[in-house]
């Protein structure tokens, strides 16, 4: 009877969930394209101790570590990838900071203060060339 009783009670609860709601109206959502495209408009590759200048910002890639999982290999851990960059102002500025990839940082060079991304490091790690003789790392560097 308790069973009977029980199954009666499951099949009205799910009758009554399936009642039709009013629709919800929708609220209007701006999309914006994902992070890593948006700062890929102000990035700049560098190299290994070759530094860029932007406008009287100058960028210097100081140190470079890349353990990522290779392509054709199927790996226990991702990896990740870092670069420590140092930035440069014309005034005489300067401060080193360590970047992973996709993350944003602030760093404040003077008086001003700039958001500064590990956008990519290529290329891409292959078993077949797991130390390539010349790696860059595209940095995204903005204004606030």
């Amino acid at each position: 009877m308790k069973r009977k009783s029980s199954l009666v009670f499951l099949t009205v609860f799910l009758l009554l969930g399936c009642t039709r709601n009013k629709p919800v109206p929708q609220a209007h959502v701006t999309h914006f394209p994902p992070l890593v495209s948006r700062l890929q408009c102000n990035s700049y590759a560098l190299s290994w101790q070759r530094p860029v200048s932007i406008g009287n910002l100058t960028l210097t890639l100081q140190k470079m570590e890349d353990s990522r999982c290779p392509k054709d290999v199927l790996c226990i851990w991702a990896g990740a990838a870092v670069a420590q960059i140092l930035l440069a102002d014309s005034l005489g500025a300067s401060v080193s900071t360590t970047l992973s990839l996709g993350s944003l940082e602030r760093v404040e060079l003077g008086t001003k203060m700039y958001q500064v991304a590990l956008t990519d490091i290529n290329p891409y790690p292959k078993i077949s060339n797991l130390n390539p003789a010349e790696k860059e790392a595209r940095v995204s560097v903005t204004p606030l």
